[in-house]
């Protein structure tokens, strides 16, 4: 009689055995995707601050384009306003050292404007 309850008490033990187990690899299991959630969410935090950073570097890249594109174009104006100031005081000096060819000249050019918008 003792080796019939040894093989009855055999495939209940068998069973809560396998039951521990399962709960065991189910934890593992579920200890396992905590910690790859975990991994995860520190791998979308880690792109999340690179995108970041790239996006305030290529913003610093376009505003320090920008200005420099801004003093370019004030130097360019300022070199064109100086330009025409040269041409004006040249003009004006020659106007003074011959009015008569200046006025003949003016005379000339409004004659063939005149002629060539009139139609």
């Amino acid at each position: 009689m003792a080796s019939n309850t040894s093989s009855n008490e055999s495939p209940a033990a068998g069973q809560t055995a396998g039951a521990n187990a399962a709960n065991g690899g189910n934890a593992d299991l579920e200890a396992q995707v905590a910690k790859l959630r975990e991994d995860v969410a520190g791998v979308a935090d880690a792109l999340k601050s690179l995108a970041t950073n790239r996006a305030d570097d290529a913003k610093r890249q376009a505003f320090a384009l920008r200005d420099d594109v801004r003093e370019r174009g004030e130097q360019y104006l300022r070199q064109a306003q100086d330009a025409a100031s040269d041409l004006e005081e040249q003009l004006s000096e020659k106007v003074r050292a011959e009015p008569i060819k200046s006025v003949l000249i003016a005379a000339a050019a409004g004659y063939l404007y005149a002629r060539i918008f009139r139609r």
